[in-house]
C-alpha cells in the first residue's frame, strides 16, 4: 500500500515537470508561466517557437508521463497502480505543482501513459487520430476521437478489464482542462 501511494505521488510530481516551460526558456528565453489562459503546452511552444522546439516538447512530455508509469511498474508490477500513476501524471501535466497549477491540455501526457500501458493498441489509436487530423486539421478533435476509440480496441484485443475504461478517464482530464481554459478565457475577455 505504501509503495503504491508513493508511486502515485511521485507520478504527480514527475508529471508536473513542465516541458513547455523548459523548452521555451532554453530556446528563446521565454517564461511561459505568464500565459493568461493558464495553458502551458506544446501547442503554445509551436505557436511561439516553431516546429523543432514543438517536437522536442512533445517528445519530452511523452517521456515524462511514460517514466511515471514505468516507475510504478518497476516498483509494484501492478497494472492498477500503473493506471493510477498514469492518471496522477496527467493531472500533474495539466495542473503542475511547479508552475502554480497551470499546464497543458494533457494530450501528450496521455500519449505517454498509454504507450506504456497499451503499446500495440496505441498504433491503432495513432492511425485513427492521424486520419481525423488530416481531414479536420483539429488536434483536439483528433485526440478525442483517437483516444475515444481505444476502449473498443482494448476490449477487442484484450477482453474486458479496468483498462478498457482507463483511456476515457484520461480523456476526461483533458476535457476538464479544456473547459477550465475556455471558462477562464471567457471571464478574462
Amino acid at each position: 500500500m505504501f509503495l503504491a501511494l508513493a508511486c502515485i505521488v511521485m507520478a504527480y510530481l514527475i508529471g508536473s515537470v513542465p516541458a513547455a516551460c523548459i523548452i521555451s526558456y532554453i530556446f528563446a528565453g521565454i517564461d511561459m508561466r505568464g500565459e493568461p489562459d493558464g495553458r502551458i503546452s506544446a501547442a503554445e511552444v509551436h505557436s511561439k517557437l516553431g516546429v523543432f522546439p514543438f517536437a522536442l516538447t512533445v517528445i519530452l512530455d511523452i517521456l515524462i508521463s511514460a517514466i511515471a508509469v514505468i516507475l510504478a511498474k518497476v516498483v509494484t508490477g501492478s497494472t492498477n497502480v500503473m493506471m493510477m500513476a498514469g492518471f496522477a501524471a496527467v493531472i500533474g501535466h495539466n495542473w503542475s505543482l511547479l508552475i502554480k497549477f497551470k499546464g497543458g491540455l494533457g494530450a501528450t501526457a496521455i500519449a505517454g501513459v498509454l504507450f506504456v500501458l497499451i503499446a500495440w493498441q496505441m498504433l491503432y489509436v495513432l492511425v485513427i487520430a492521424a486520419l481525423i487530423m488530416v481531414f479536420s486539421h483539429k488536434t483536439s478533435l483528433s485526440t478525442v476521437v483517437g483516444v475515444g476509440s481505444s476502449p473498443l480496441i482494448i476490449w477487442v484485443q484484450n477482453g474486458f478489464s479496468a483498462l478498457v475504461f482507463f483511456p476515457i478517464m484520461l480523456l476526461s482530464l483533458m476535457l476538464l482542462k479544456k473547459y477550465q481554459v475556455a471558462r477562464e478565457t471567457s471571464v478574462a475577455g
